[in-house]
């Protein structure tokens, strides 16, 4: 049995990673289904004892009775994190659904690796917040104290996109001036890092890393820009309701439910009876009832994660097709067509900021486009053809590395964590 000396954890808002690293290397853990990739998923059950990821989701769709949650990474540094949430018969803070989720992690690994892990390197985006330091630090405190709460003696933190650099920089002998575009699920990453293999094993690497920034958009705010595009006004966004005082009086359905159900940490928010409650009120009154009544329904029956999963599916399906169309059949096969085109435009202040950060961290770095030798892509968002065509345009001359994009950070994270804790 090797002695594992550390780990390195990507907790994610929509997928998380583990690698260890002993004496023998750096290995990403298989976390479920032999994939080192775990949709940053929990659910809990009635009874019996919580669920995580895709089994998690499973669970859910499958019709069995209990809460699912995910991309609870983004209420870090929240308000949220100080309220309690109802799962079965009792309540728990969220803060102690996040620290289920990380000693899940951790016990995974543990079992892969048959040994005590005390050490790990977490990852953290460049910011938490935008424009936020109070939040920011507080989120990082937060995923600290969670850390040493389920037994790591050894917490130290590392930006995601440094560790998706370090991933990949066994692979390149000559140093590259590099610029790392990390498109998370919550975050989007940057930093402007050298790289070479005769660099990867120094503890100190300060000096090669010229710049970072980053920015609060990522997979999920497109998913929530899609969902708000194409999905929502087939149940009712746009349309309004009699005022019920004066009939005369028109009133656009509020916006609130609808945020709700695009966002995934806030879902279950429009599944509440108050809510439900609410719809009902609407419906009553509504100018097209019958889309608030696929509202209603939805709403009633908790098929918010199942729509957003199609959401999800569906933008996943545009980064291949021009125009794609998906079905809840749950929801009386109610049809949802999407195409790239709207769903670029839904997008494109979103993008804009995005290369806006880029090019904040080049100003940074003192350097500029055509000094890059080597653009590593990470995060399932640079799929998105937008994104790449944009890279090519800004970086002609540079080589792209896209490797695995979904488990590199986790594989970064434990070089530094063997580098840091002694290996």
């Amino acid at each position: 049995m090797n002695q594992i000396l550390a780990c390195g954890i990507d907790f994610g808002t929509s997928n998380s990673t583990v690698a260890v690293a002993d004496e023998n290397g750096k290995t990403l853990v298989p976390l479920e289904d032999g994939k080192s990739t775990l949709p940053s998923s929990i659910f809990y059950p009635e009874r019996g004892k919580p669920l995580f990821g895709r089994e998690a989701t499973r669970a859910y769709l499958e019709g069995e009775e209990g809460r699912l949650m995910r991309g609870l990474k983004k209420i870090l540094g929240t308000a949220l994190m100080d309220d309690k949430t109802t799962v079965g018969n009792r309540t728990v803070a969220f803060t102690e659904v996040l620290q289920s989720f990380v000693a899940h992690l951790k016990t995974q690994a543990e079992s892969h690796a048959r040994s005590r892990i005390e050490s790990a390197v977490m990852g953290r985006p460049v910011h938490f917040h935008d424009n936020d330091a109070k939040a920011d630090q507080k989120s990082q405190d937060t995923l600290d104290k969670i850390a040493r709460q389920v037994g790591f003696k050894n917490v130290e933190f590392l930006y995601e996109p440094i560790a998706a650099a370090f991933a990949h920089e066994s692979t390149v002998e000559d140093e590259k001036l590099s610029l790392v575009i990390d498109l998370g699920g919550g975050t989007s990453d940057f930093s402007i890092i050298r790289i070479s293999n005769k660099r990867m094993n120094n503890a100190d690497r300060r000096d090669d890393i010229l710049s970072t920034s980053g920015v609060r958009i990522g997979g999920t705010t497109f998913d929530y820009r899609l969902s708000m595009k194409s999905f929502m006004p087939a149940l009712g966004l746009g349309t309004k309701y009699k005022d019920m005082f004066d009939p005369e009086k028109k009133m656009p359905v509020p916006m609130s439910v609808y945020a709700q159900l695009s966002d995934w940490a806030m879902v279950n928010f429009a599944q509440t009876q108050k809510a439900l409650s609410e719809t009902t009120d609407i419906k009553r009154r509504a100018l097209a009832p019958a889309k608030i009544e696929l509202l209603w329904k939805l709403q009633k029956n908790h098929l918010g994660h199942a729509l957003l999963e199609k959401v999800e599916e569906s933008k996943i399906a545009l980064t291949q097709e021009h125009s794609y169309k998906t079905t809840l059949t749950d929801l009386g096969d109610c049809g949802f067509a999407t195409t790239r085109n709207d769903f670029e435009k839904a997008i494109s202040n979103d993008i804009e900021k995005i290369f806006q950060s880029i090019e904040q961290c080049l100003s940074l770095a003192g350097v500029n486009d055509d000094q890059i030798d080597l653009v590593i892509l990470t995060g399932g968002s640079t799929e998105l053809p937008l994104i790449n065509a944009i890279v090519r345009d800004l970086f002609p001359q540079a080589a792209i590395s896209q490797g695995n994009k979904l488990d590199s950070v986790g594989l970064g994270l434990a070089y530094r964590a063997a580098n840091i804790f002694g290996l």
